[in-house]
């Protein structure tokens, strides 16, 4: 186990509860792709598009789905999921008339959402993706379970994707040797993401979302997280994010030390975090006002905004000279 990154990914929880939103943002729909694509749907594309101006999240995409399954319409339910799955990706719509012209596909969503409404979750996955319509991997069947079901079940669908199995690999905890998984190896991920959420105190939603928005911050990818203003945030707020952020750059030096910051020179108040890496002295200024300040070995300013968006253990990676 990567013991390293999983500190790094444990800060990106604190984070978010200090936050207190979920991390992932809204993804652009490009509705009017889809609705060439599928002209028979037009009235709930118009409508979807209509309710959520072109961009959905996962809030969004459960209400649609679940009221499409609510009325019978299996195939329109289907069609919200792909359509957040695929998140502006131009293949998404030919891809989706593939699966769906195929003659076991309302079968295999009748017979997995049956399967969920029992917790069942390992049939309706065998159902759906080891043996259900060609070209629905494991990435996006199980994008389907995840919303399809409305279990209050401690163990429930995850969505499990290239990227949720590349940041499970590098923290040291892969469940398969692919992004395709089969029916124990799926299990065996919800078991995992049940145990982490016990660990770190949240749902089981959650650390599968937390997963996914960390594997773009390691990977450089930032367009998935929530953007997030620091001037909204409360001076509380504010206060625990600068001694979260003192904490993981001291956490990386020899003979840290982290002391309340004063509001004289310049500065304003939060964490002043030092120590020594490979015999060159650090400090960092961690502020509740607008900036983050490096003062040794460098002066170097950057505003809290870009800190947010780099993500609080990343930010404290890339002040200091080495990947650790």
């Amino acid at each position: 186990m990567n013991d390293r990154l999983l500190k790094d990914f444990e800060c990106l929880v604190e984070e978010q509860k200090i936050i207190g939103v979920s991390p992932q943002g809204k993804e652009f729909a490009d509705f009017d792709r889809w609705l060439k694509e599928f002209p028979e749907y037009s009235n709930s594309i118009t409508q979807w598009n209509r309710r959520t101006l072109n961009f959905l999240d996962r809030a969004d995409v459960s209400e649609f789905s679940q009221h499409s399954i609510e009325l019978g319409n299996l195939a329109e339910a289907f069609l919200i999921v792909m359509i957040w799955g695929y998140s502006g990706d131009a293949r998404g719509p030919a891809r989706t008339r593939q699966i769906m012209e195929q003659p076991s596909f309302l079968d295999s969503l009748k017979i997995s959402i049956d399967f969920l409404k029992k917790n069942e979750v390992a049939q309706a996955y065998d159902c759906l993706v080891v043996s259900g319509p060609k070209h629905l991997s494991t990435s996006f069947g199980s994008k389907l379970l995840y919303f399809f079901s409305d279990s209050t079940e401690i163990l429930k669908p995850l969505i499990f994707d290239r990227r949720i199995f590349q940041v499970l690999d590098e923290l040291g905890m892969a469940v398969g040797k692919s992004p395709v998984l089969t029916s124990k190896q799926y299990m065996d991920y919800l078991e995992l993401a049940s145990r982490l959420a016990e660990k770190l105190n949240l749902s089981l939603s959650e650390v599968e979302e937390h997963l996914f928005i960390f594997s773009g911050l390691i990977a450089g990818n930032y367009g998935w997280k929530r953007k997030v203003s620091f001037e909204t945030l409360t001076d509380d707020q504010r206060n625990k994010l600068a001694l979260l952020l003192a904490n993981s750059f001291a956490s990386r030096l020899s003979n840290p030390s982290i002391l309340l910051n004063g509001n004289g020179g310049g500065q304003y108040g939060g964490y002043v975090a030092t120590g020594l890496l490979e015999g060159v002295e650090y400090e960092l200024h961690s502020t509740t006002n607008r900036n983050v300040n490096l003062i040794e070995p460098e002066m170097i300013r950057i505003e809290w905004d870009l800190v947010l968006l780099r993500g609080i253990a990343q930010t404290a990676r890339d002040l200091l000279p080495i990947n650790n």
